[in-house]
């Protein structure tokens, strides 16, 4: 990654005029898959079925239902989550199929895939293959996101040699470090400190011991990496979203998806919820409460299954999803009877005290089965 960076600045300084910055970014991202991906070719093939579907579905496809277009973009990675909980024998003449869709960076590259398509749907024109190329297989994003947005990461390519500014270098550097912190010094030392040496004598000490730590050590982890995914960009002009922001401090479980894996968050707000809270709106079902809380739990639920099709990764979501609808139906009430059906006149101070202490141990307990250790 660090030969890149270089390499981009010297083209900036010395051959700026010869080889156009998306041009340069695409022959990195090829290079960089081919000499380090286990499976390039299969990424290849990947991206070509996505863009194919993408060029299909915009020229033959006419219908306003959007569930034909997201399953068929999905294909690949459904596949993988299928095939991850399948068990096969030496009998099966499909045993080695799985390996066909065990593509690095599949589940982004499919839900950037599928933004594009609802952005771009109603638009005529064709979508170029090389900026689909760049934005769907951006190495630094590649493994874990942050998600981005077609149209927010083609005008930083499009401006792509303007944008490597020293200020935002500086910014790079200062997420670096950070991410390093986060990553490799914070994130290991729990894990080696505590969580490892950890027995499972299946005592409620055990357990609450491990839900925290892993608590504390997945964030770390996560939050370092999109730090260095973020830094990376920096470097090279790209303003990659950011992921994480106090999410500790979150008051309620919409506030909290503000600040942990926004970009997540908001792909799922902006591509699910909001279409199907609007399907269910069109169809007249029930009322709007209703409406919204089915829609935020069928969302949450979506979450869960886009981790994979196990059982933890799945009750996780749900679980995300009952504390949303909780706490929409709780603002509900107090909307509707003009104050607050729960602390009542109590200090605000100290009701968001209360909130951030519910709330964390509320993502605690989610993240604890999100982790497969309780089943």
């Amino acid at each position: 990654m660090g030969m890149a960076i270089v390499l981009f600045h010297l083209v900036k300084r010395f051959g700026s005029q010869l080889i156009s910055y998306r041009i340069l970014l695409s022959i990195v991202t090829l290079v960089f898959a081919l000499v380090y991906l286990p499976k390039p070719f299969h990424l290849i093939g990947l991206i070509l079925y996505l863009y194919a579907c993408l060029g299909g579905l915009r020229k033959w496809y006419e219908g306003q239902n959007i569930i034909f277009p997201m399953l068929l973009l999905a294909l690949p990675m459904l596949f993988m989550k299928y095939f991850s909980i399948v068990s096969f024998t030496d009998d099966n003449w499909w045993k080695n199929t799985p390996g066909i869709f065990q593509i690095t960076g599949i589940s982004y590259m499919v839900f950037r895939a599928i933004g594009l398509y609802i952005d771009e749907r109603s638009k005529p024109g064709k979508i170029n293959f090389i900026d689909f190329f760049n934005f769907a297989s951006f190495v630094p994003t590649l493994l874990i996101g942050p998600l981005d947005r077609f149209h927010r990461f083609t005008n930083d390519v499009k401006n792509g040699y303007q944008n490597m500014t020293s200020a935002l270098t500086y910014q790079g550097w200062n997420n670096l470090l950070m991410g390093l912190l986060y990553k490799f010094i914070l994130a290991e030392a729990i894990h080696r400190l505590v969580l490892v040496h950890l027995i499972d004598d299946g005592s409620l000490v055990y357990h609450m011991s491990y839900m925290y730590t892993y608590l504390l050590y997945l964030y770390f982890d996560f939050a370092g990496y999109s730090l260095l995914a973020i830094a990376f960009g920096n470097f090279i002009g790209i303003h990659v979203p950011i992921n994480f922001d106090k999410p500790f401090l979150a008051v309620n479980p919409k506030e909290f998806w503000k600040k942990w894996h926004k970009s997540l968050g908001d792909w799922l707000n902006d591509y699910f919820f909001k279409p199907l809270f609007m399907h269910f709106t069109k169809k007249k079902w029930g009322t709007s409460i209703r409406r919204q809380n089915s829609a935020l739990f069928l969302t949450f639920a979506l979450m869960g299954f886009w981790n994979g099709f196990e059982l933890h990764y799945i009750i996780s979501g749900m679980l995300f999803g009952v504390y949303s609808v909780i706490h929409n139906y709780y603002f509900y009430q107090c909307k509707k009877q003009k104050r607050d059906v729960v602390f009542g006149k109590l200090n605000e101070r100290w009701i968001r005290i209360i909130s951030i202490v519910i709330m964390f141990h509320a993502v605690a307990f989610a993240i604890y089965i999100f982790s497969g250790k309780l089943f």
